[in-house]
């Protein structure tokens, strides 16, 4: 009998070596990226949509390999399926993420040690890679929101919403993307 880490552990290799989806589509009806201004990871989300429905995804990506492995999963789990059922999809992802930050220890503090190394890190990665995907997500379907609106741009970007680990508040080094228009995302 397989341990239950055994099986996600070969499916986030399968997702490593060969990524579902991966790729540009000159076709897009939408066309949306998500990053992290602090590393510059970065995920972009291809959509092309028919009667409601998507009918093909895909994306590129950069900057963490959990980006490409998250991206690739979460085009395999929506392609195919309605609008409407992929958002509610990702509003729950979207709620998971959330309490992925709530869950990170904060960091601990030793004052004894030499400065430099009175705190130990704290990484929020997991999350801030996952963040970046469903952001990417998020920023594809406001640039096809945008086109209805008459609004001509190449994509729509934006930043995503990263969670200070030191304070539990918004980090302060983030700052709104830009679209290629040259709005605000």
């Amino acid at each position: 009998m397989a341990l239950p880490y055994k099986k996600i552990s070969d499916e986030v290799l399968k997702h490593f070596a060969n990524p579902k989806n991966f790729g540009e589509m000159p076709d897009a009806d939408g066309i949306g990226t998500g990053v992290d201004n602090a590393t510059k990871s970065f995920a972009t989300i291809y959509l092309k949509i028919e009667d409601e429905r998507i009918e093909k995804i895909s994306f590129v990506g950069g900057g963490s390999e959990d980006v490409i492995i998250l991206a690739s999963v979460l085009t395999e789990m929506v392609e195919g399926d309605t609008l409407e059922n992929a958002i509610r999809r990702i509003e729950g992802l979207e709620k998971d993420v959330e309490a992925a930050y709530d869950a990170v220890e904060p960091p601990k503090i030793d004052l004894s040690k030499p400065e430099g190394e009175q705190v130990t890190p704290v990484s929020t990665q997991s999350q801030d890679s996952a963040n970046i995907v469903l952001t990417a997500f998020r920023a594809a379907l406001r640039h096809m929101e945008r086109k209805t609106e008459g609004i001509e741009e190449k994509s729509f970007t934006m930043s995503i919403a990263k969670r200070c680990p030191y304070s539990n508040t918004d980090c302060a080094f983030v700052t709104p993307a830009q679209s290629d228009s040259g709005g605000e995302g």
